[in-house]
């Protein structure tokens, strides 16, 4: 029993004594172990913990005050203090980034607060006013005009119920980024702050209103535009910007009347949702002779489209479930990924041969069928030949688990000739196995074969490849089957863990018993000619 306590005792004067070498450490330290902290609840409870922390609690900086994380189920009396305190004992702030409640007993002490934050000369400004459900009305917070005329301020953003009108004078020279989102502006307005933002880099707008027309003219510094617009007020986007590199636009409305025009000098373009003919796209695709990136997702309009751009080096196209054909006129491409639900385009291309990787990613609401298998495989067969891909790594996936942008990373850290396939197949029920296996074997022969699925249908595939010699009779229609084509497979990795093990009966014995709900298993596949 001695031992027992003694023991205990010696381990509690252990902890103290590491306890103690923590607090003993330089402030500065100590201030980067809280900075780690992503609560800063958490960082005030551990101030308690001894006078040094108190100490340390007192000269840590703090730059983001959110009223969801501090005090997210207290009066917002305690949060005014809490900002209030620590206000009172700054002495510098390079950075201030505030999210607090849209009320009209909150909007005087928000203006007290950025009004500080100005004094100290802040260089990063962040304000998101946040509506309350519970608190009725369409309270909107205006942004003092002192904010549009801090000429030391590098980085601005208004988010939420902030409104910005009635400023008459913008004066931002050294302003560099601008991100407006979900804020009251109109076309009169936003014209006026642009024009007092002469060497901004970097400007994002999301879904602001009444705004009508995003216009930016003569910003010789403007690098990267995004822009979001879920209403169908807006009309107009003209950018007039000769040294814009990124432009992306995000717009859920069905309008053909929008009018767009970007700068030539563009070499990144995204376009989501957008709602524009094949004739259009065409000819906007014409005007930017620089491009080298190019993203579509969700432009439901688009049904054959010509890509034809000189430097073009990557070209992603995801949910545009309505395309038929696509025409590729770019000698440079080097990554191209397709994402759909079953929709198999034609490919023609007027570079024969190209040295690309390539990517695509089909998913299954309902079970595959045969008929679609058989026409994936001359699906392949097209995009192998246009593209140049000996190689084929396949991936097979019950469940996304935030994995849907993997074939992309894939093929964009691929060597040319790789062609990543991914199938997300979404419960199938296990009476459809042996047809998703036959099928997808029998349309192509990969060298690299990943599968992220449950158990059953985990287990189904590994005695399915070892035995394959065993029950290698069956086929799909008129093609040979693929077990007799199989020579040889081994487990490279499971679960990230590299392997090399051949796949047979021992392997399974052993690797079965430790697969889990979710597995991913990493097969290395080698076929005969």
């Amino acid at each position: 029993m001695e031992g027992c306590f003694g023991r205990k005792a010696r381990e509690a004067t252990a902890a103290d004594m590491d306890a103690d070498r923590i607090s003993s450490l330089p402030d500065e330290v100590k201030h980067h172990i809280l900075s780690l902290i992503p609560n800063i609840k958490e960082v005030v409870k551990i101030s308690s913990l001894s006078k040094s922390w108190l100490r340390t609690w007192r000269s840590f900086q703090i730059t983001d005050f959110d009223q969801h994380l501090i005090l997210p189920d207290e009066s917002s009396d305690r949060f005014i203090r809490f900002v209030d305190d620590y206000l009172m004992r700054s002495h510098e702030m390079p950075r201030f980034r505030l999210s607090a409640r849209a009320t009209p007993e909150m909007a005087p002490h928000v203006d007290r607060w950025l009004g500080i934050s100005l004094d100290y000369h802040v260089k990063e400004l962040s304000v998101n006013i946040f509506k309350v459900r519970q608190i009725p009305g369409k309270f909107l917070y205006s942004i003092p005009a002192r904010v549009l005329s801090a000429g030391f301020m590098k980085s601005l953003t208004l988010d939420g119920a902030v409104k910005i009108d009635g400023i008459s004078t913008v004066n931002l020279p050294s302003l560099l980024s601008l991100h407006l989102s979900h804020s009251h502006i109109d076309n009169q307005m936003f014209r006026r702050l642009l024009g007092g933002c002469p060497f901004i880099e970097d400007l994002s707008v999301f879904c602001c209103s009444p705004l009508s027309e995003i216009k930016v003219l003569n910003l010789n510094h403007l690098k990267r535009m995004k822009m979001t617009s879920m209403r169908p007020d807006l009309k107009v986007v003209g950018i007039e910007a000769p040294g814009l590199e990124r432009f992306c636009m995000t717009y859920y409305f069905e309008t053909v009347h929008l009018t767009i025009h970007v700068s030539p000098s563009v070499r990144c373009l995204e376009f989501t949702g957008l709602y524009k003919t094949d004739e259009w796209f065409c000819q906007f695709l014409s005007e930017l002779p620089l491009l080298e990136s190019l993203t579509l997702n969700g432009c439901r309009l688009l049904e054959r489209i010509w890509i034809s751009n000189p430097l073009l080096k990557k070209i992603l196209i995801m949910n545009c479930d309505d395309l038929l054909d696509i025409t590729i006129d770019t000698p440079k491409l080097s990554s191209f990924s397709y994402e759909a639900e079953t929709t198999l385009p034609s490919i023609w291309t007027k570079n024969h041969g190209l040295g690309c990787a390539v990517g695509f990613r089909f998913y299954f609401w309902r079970e595959p069928t045969t008929l679609w298998f058989q026409e994936l495989q001359n699906f392949l067969t097209e995009w192998s030949t246009a593209f140049r891909c000996p190689e084929l790594t396949v991936h097979l996936y019950q469940r996304d688990e935030g994995l849907k942008d993997e074939v992309n990373k894939n093929v964009a850290l691929s060597a040319p000739g790789i062609l990543h396939l991914k199938l997300l197949v979404l419960g199938p029920p296990q009476s459809s196995y042996p047809l998703i296996l036959d099928g997808l074997f029998s349309t192509c022969h990969p060298a690299t074969f990943i599968v992220r699925a449950r158990y059953p249908l985990l287990e189904f595939i590994c005695e399915a490849l070892a035995n394959r010699e065993e029950n290698g009779d069956g086929s799909l229609g008129d093609v040979e089957c693929w077990k007799h084509e199989l020579k040889d497979v081994k487990i490279e990795s499971f679960e990230g863990n590299q392997h090399g093990l051949p796949l047979d009966q021992g392997t399974i014995h052993g690797l079965l018993p430790v697969i889990s709900t979710w597995n991913t298993v990493c097969f290395r596949m080698q076929w005969g000619d």
